[in-house]
């Protein structure tokens, strides 16, 4: 194979604006999603019923394509989506106000739904291979998003500190104003075909949906399959460039094809449906996964782009594009919202769903595709293959948090509710986690909340982040699924863990106990035990079910700290039943004030507690005051009685 056809800088010209304009679409998407829950549901306070219609209605906007077509024309409504997006990354990325970010995000979010059918129309006019490249520009935007997504550690460009961010993102920004001057003139009307044969471009919302929760998610992927963050990072590239390989080979558009599919989709969706998948099964999840929806994407865009062309305008593909992105939009809903509202079925049926619409689409599109020839060149796989540098380069200079020698007690224990990384004003900072953690010098962190992947919290693994962060290694115990629940970070040695669940098993957020013996030094143990009761505040009779659990694990034994957010005021039964036991309120023995914990911005409840066993004692207790959180913190040394 020529050195020609395995790059050619003309063919990547054309690649890079799809696959830029991708990238700003799907960051947009992640400031946009947790905007509507931490900033919108949790700050502002609306309700969640509200909260869905206002995203649902978001989606719906997607809908006017076809008037924003109608009123600019098609190359100056190219135009406003690509600045208008580039200006909208721009200042969000700039700014340090969540409203602002909501409302930068969401124009962003909306220029993206445009953009899709707007340049496929574009590349329709074209002809030829045009509509095929868009469609692996399209998905080298996915491998250009999550080759930066995993090499800032999981925390995106758009909540990082560091100086470096800005300066990536301009370049970004500059290239992508730059190859939307070079966009060729098209003098030629759009036509497009029957509104049927439009549909298949409905497939991608729900493909946007399952690669975001599921296959391109570098946090979900680490937690899984339990490689190092840069191995798992690295895996999904790898799988993106295998992919997009596929995409690039002969296509026989005939009845064993569309079986192929058929079986491939079915084998996807039975993976996907998997609720807590051994790490073995995690693997084929994310190899399969990545390897067969890119090849699959690509033959909805071939052949939309090959399919007779029999009525002038754009509002039959504008329509299917907008049917796309309420499934998006339902999908995304319904999978999330399903941990504080009964839906009628697991959410983990969802993204077999999605899968199974995207099979349907690829088969209808082949229905008059006709067959298609090997790629004339193979950029976009080895621009593909070439960005596995990055991960690779992380992973060799990787270093997992070591733990360190301890003299014995005393020792310095905290406990502190995450609130899923968000702070009061609802933007996603965990540095300001780390400082207020530092700040009570722990030596032992509990830490409750912890996102390790869900796509309405950006996709951040909090775990790894803030371990790497503090320098301090970490367990990690889930609870509602498989990427959100408890950890323990400790500077010390941990010989032997485990992780519980807690009653009720019928709960929408199911909830657990993180437990650990920890060596502190001199020949002692730690035994630390770290949890998050049901949340809501009516529910005594459930927690009362929780706090017995406690006890019977806890069975007396000495040298045993208790932490975590139990919802339950001092008064209540299920922090009685701890009181009995012969538990010990660590603020009870030696706090000052009222000990209220949250929420942080104006306490009026004690929520958060530090336990002990009667053989130890407690002293210095801190509350460091902070919004980082929705809770304060609480530290305290713990020494022999």
């Amino acid at each position: 194979m020529s050195l020609t056809k395995l790059w050619n800088k003309d063919t990547f010209i054309e690649l890079a604006l799809p696959a830029l304009t991708t990238v700003f679409g799907l960051q947009s998407l992640r400031v946009l999603l947790p905007s509507f829950v931490w900033y919108l549901g949790d700050s502002v306070g609306i309700s969640y019923v509200l909260l869905g219609v206002i995203a649902l209605g978001t989606f719906a906007l997607s809908f006017l394509a076809a008037p924003f077509y109608k009123r600019l024309g098609l190359r100056r409504a190219l135009f406003v989506v690509f600045h208008g997006m580039a200006a909208a990354r721009l200042f969000e990325q700039f700014s340090p106000n969540p409203a602002l970010d909501l409302v930068l995000s969401l124009l962003g979010v909306i220029l993206f739904t445009f953009f899709i059918p707007l340049y496929l129309t574009y590349t329709r006019i074209r002809g030829g291979s045009a509509p095929r490249k868009f469609g692996r520009g399209f998905l080298l935007g996915f491998v250009f998003d999550t080759t930066l997504h995993g090499s800032f550690h999981t925390l995106d460009l758009s909540w990082q500190l560091s100086p470096l961010a800005p300066i990536i993102f301009v370049l970004l920004l500059v290239a992508q104003v730059w190859l939307t001057r070079r966009l060729p003139r098209l003098k030629d009307e759009p036509t497009e075909t029957s509104f049927v044969g439009s549909l298949p471009l409905a497939a991608l919302g729900p493909f946007v949906f399952v690669t975001e929760v599921v296959f391109q998610n570098v946090a979900r992927a680490t937690t899984l399959t339990g490689f190092p963050m840069p191995l798992a990072y690295a895996f999904i590239i790898l799988v993106n460039a295998i992919g997009i390989s596929a995409a690039l080979l002969p296509i026989v558009a005939e009845r064993k094809t569309s079986f192929a599919i058929l079986v491939a989709t079915g084998f996807l969706a039975f993976l996907t449906s998997r609720p807590a998948p051994a790490p073995g099964m995690s693997d084929l999840m994310f190899f399969f996964g990545n390897l067969l929806m890119f090849p699959f994407v690509t033959l909805i865009f071939a052949g939309l782009g090959s399919r007779e062309e029999i009525n002038p305008g754009f509002a039959r593909l504008a329509l299917a594009n907008g049917i796309g992105w309420m499934l998006f939009g339902l999908l995304t809903l319904l999978y999330y919202i399903s941990y504080n509202i009964n839906i009628g079925f697991p959410n983990t049926w969802l993204p077999p769903l999605a899968i199974a619409l995207i099979g349907v689409a690829v088969i209808g599109a082949l229905r008059t595709m006709p067959t298609l020839p090997a790629a004339s060149n193979w950029t976009s796989a080895t621009t593909a293959f070439a960005l596995i540098i990055v991960p690779l380069i992380i992973l060799v200079n990787w270093r997992e948090p070591k733990p360190i020698a301890g003299n014995g007690l005393p020792v310095r224990v905290m406990t502190y509710n995450l609130h899923n990384g968000f702070d009061t004003a609802g933007r996603l900072n965990p540095e300001a986690l780390a400082q207020t953690i530092e700040q009570a010098k722990p030596d032992i962190v509990a830490l409750q909340e912890v996102e390790r992947g869900w796509y309405i919290d950006a996709s951040v693994d909090l775990a790894m982040w803030l371990a790497r962060r503090l320098q301090m290694p970490y367990i990690y115990g889930p609870t509602a699924d498989r990427v959100w629940g408890n950890a323990i970070l400790s500077r010390y040695p941990i010989t032997v863990w485990g992780n519980v669940p807690l009653p009720p098993r019928t709960l929408l957020i199911k909830r657990g106990f993180l437990w650990a013996r920890v060596d502190v030094g001199g020949g002692e143990e730690l035994l630390v035990i770290a949890t998050h009761y049901h949340h809501i505040e009516k529910d005594t009779e459930i927690r009362q079910q929780q706090s017995p659990e406690i006890v019977k694990f806890w069975n007396q034994r000495p040298r045993t700290i208790f932490v975590g957010d139990l919802n339950a005021t001092p008064d209540a039964k299920e922090i009685a039943m701890l009181r009995d036991a012969g538990l010990r309120d660590a603020f009870a023995a030696i706090g000052a004030g009222d000990g209220f914990s949250w929420p942080s911005d104006k306490p009026n409840q004690r929520i958060d507690y530090i336990w002990f066993s009667p053989d130890l004692a407690v002293r210095d207790l801190v509350m460091p005051p902070s919004t980082a959180s929705d809770h304060v913190g609480i530290a305290v040394t713990v020494e022999k009685r």
